[in-house]
């Protein structure tokens, strides 16, 4: 008999040291221990730890929303007993993230959290996915919850965690979806935009931009209507719109850089579609995000009506009434108005369309003449940073003077090199790809 106890409690043991540390925040799936996870579904759904389908050395969830799923089908995330240390939720640090592979865009995502004890001790909030069939990274911020569900209260212990994918749409409605999920995480501090120029909107989730309204603006992140492979902003001015409805990128916190203003070099570019006639005033404005005061705001005027077309700011001709730049200031945080001067009462809703926010001139035609790099180069003529736009990391940029002579060399660029320090005239730029490709073309210096 003490045989026998012995035996068992030997394989309490091991079956205990099996299981590893608690189960805690960041949540991987990369433990291969059978019911490590403590996945549990209710509503309809049927999940399991498998291979990533679209990585064959990642572990991912999958999630399979069955056709006679309810409204409310989730996934549970360490069973009954939920994390050891409840996520650690204070003032300005209310998200989670979770990776998410969803058959479809626009479709909601609900976090919940509870205590574990106590089921009535809950919070939950919601995000909408941006990709189709592509892994997004999606944050939840806990101190906006969903509708018609408590707020989060710092008193409370929150230590298990619940998914629910296409919330309050039925599997009856929607038909069996497969959904897979990986890296579930806590972020410390705010979640605060860390979007820098140029803004592409190309980086997901749409949070990231930190898209800010007011004065009866309606904005959101979208696929290009024009192109399937670009996302860019649709902003809708309301017909409640005030004159100086507008929106702001980065949120309260601005651009972790400031603009590069400099003397001679104040111009700013935005690509814009304007459904409004030519002629139509586009206002942008930059400001320090720590200091309302300090902002300088300058107009450009559109060209032509639903149709794509870039637009430069010179800050150096500030709009009338406004302050004049002051290079000695910070300018991190930039807010664009449609038809400015214009309340949505006089026009009527309208719907505008932009991309692609540069510091310099930029245009189409800064892309360099080389099909097999992807690159383009701005402003030029430069003075203190060359910027690049591209999809890649150059394993080498060079810089040469016209008689040949190389200036300057850096590795691994992604964003910019300086060139403050060469002199006033043409060079040569040479960039080679992580393949060995090579592109060239010239720039100004001024």
């Amino acid at each position: 008999m003490k045989k026998q106890l012995l035996i068992l409690s030997l394989g309490m043991f091991l079956s205990a040291f099996s299981f590893g540390q608690p189960l805690n925040l960041p949540v991987d799936f990369e433990n291969t221990t059978p019911n490590y996870y403590g996945l549990t579904d209710f509503g309809g759904n049927v999940s399991e730890i498998v291979v990533d389908p679209t990585n064959p050395a990642n572990h991912a969830v999958k999630t399979i929303k069955t056709a006679a799923a309810e409204t409310w089908a989730g996934t549970t995330v360490g069973g009954t007993v939920g994390f050891a240390t409840p996520v650690p939720f204070v003032p300005g640090s209310t998200t989670m993230y979770v990776r998410v592979w969803s058959p479809t865009a626009g479709t909601p995502i609900r976090l919940k959290v509870e205590d574990a004890n106590d089921p009535t001790i809950s919070v939950e909030t919601e995000t909408l996915t941006v990709l189709t069939a592509a892994w997004d990274t999606l944050f939840f911020n806990f101190s906006n919850q969903a509708p018609g569900t408590a707020p989060i209260n710092f008193a409370y212990s929150y230590n298990k965690a619940s998914i629910f994918f296409n919330f309050g749409t039925g599997g009856a409605q929607a038909g069996e979806q497969t959904y897979y999920w990986d890296d579930m995480a806590f972020v410390q501090g705010a979640p605060g935009p860390v979007v820098d120029l140029p803004v592409t909107f190309e980086i997901t989730p749409p949070s990231f931009y930190g898209l800010t309204d007011f004065g009866g603006n309606a904005s959101e992140i979208i696929v290009d209507p024009a192109n399937p492979t670009n996302h860019v902003a649709k902003t809708i001015k309301t017909a409640t719109a005030e004159t100086w409805a507008g929106t702001t990128i980065g949120g309260t916190v601005g651009f972790p850089n400031n603009v590069p203003f400099a003397p001679g070099s104040t111009i700013m570019t935005v690509k814009v579609m304007s459904p409004t006639p030519a002629g139509t005033h586009i206002r942008l404005k930059v400001e320090d995000a720590n200091d309302p005061t300090i902002s300088v705001e300058t107009e450009a005027l559109t060209t032509g009506v639903n149709t794509w077309e870039y637009l430069h700011f010179d800050f150096s001709n500030q709009a009338p009434g406004t302050a004049p730049i002051n290079f000695a200031n910070n300018y991190n945080k930039a807010s664009i108005f449609f038809n400015f001067g214009i309340t949505g009462a006089q026009a009527g809703e309208q719907t505008y369309y932009w991309d692609d926010v540069y510091f310099g001139i930029y245009t189409d035609a800064n892309y360099l003449n080389a099909p097999d790099v992807n690159l383009a180069i701005y402003p030029n003529p430069v003075e203190n940073y060359l910027y690049f736009r591209s999809n890649t990391t150059f394993n080498k940029v060079e810089v040469y003077n016209v008689i040949g002579a190389r200036m300057k060399e850096y590795v691994n660029v992604s964003q910019n090199i300086p060139v403050g320090d060469l002199e006033p005239g043409i060079y040569f730029i040479m960039v080679t790809d992580t393949n060995g490709k090579n592109g060239v073309s010239t720039f100004i210096k001024k």
